[in-house]
């Protein structure tokens, strides 16, 4: 038997609906503060100089300092590199969420991660993925390899 014209099936407009909310779901994601990434030496010395935090940025530089974990902080690596433009960043990675990186001075790092203001620089933190999704994914690159 022959369907009837103007009538749609069900799976089809089941479809439809189920595309428009992921679209829509995507879109409300996309639009978290923190999903969008700054990537560039720019962006990191304009928040410095404007004093703004929570600015998700991509920098690379090299390594300068490595820091020993203080009491209370053993589950960070830090870490502070030299970027470009002179400006000194210092990283905090917390590695029993992510793989240590074996960084040493003067090795040349990538850093993705949630740009925080102080007045010695910046710190960057958030160096490895995000379980809640509020942001993008942080990582540390070296030599290639990726440390999230």
């Amino acid at each position: 038997m022959p369907k009837k014209k103007g009538k749609s099936s069900p799976v089809l407009t089941v479809g439809i609906v189920a595309v428009a909310i992921f679209i829509v779901l995507g879109w409300t994601w996309h639009s978290v503060p923190g999903y969008d990434v700054e990537p560039g030496v720019h962006v990191v010395a304009q928040a410095f100089y404007a004093k703004q935090s929570d600015i998700m940025v991509e920098v690379d530089g090299e390594v300068v300092r490595t820091i020993r974990p203080t009491e209370g902080n053993e589950g960070h690596q830090e870490f502070q590199m030299r970027l470009s433009n002179g400006q000194l960043i210092l990283v905090s990675h917390k590695h029993r969420v992510a793989k240590p990186v074996p960084v040493t001075t003067r090795d040349h790092v990538t850093v993705r991660g949630n740009y925080q203001w102080t007045e010695l620089g910046g710190i960057i933190r958030g160096t490895h993925r995000d379980s809640s999704m509020q942001r993008r994914h942080g990582w540390i690159e070296l030599e290639g390899e990726r440390y999230q």
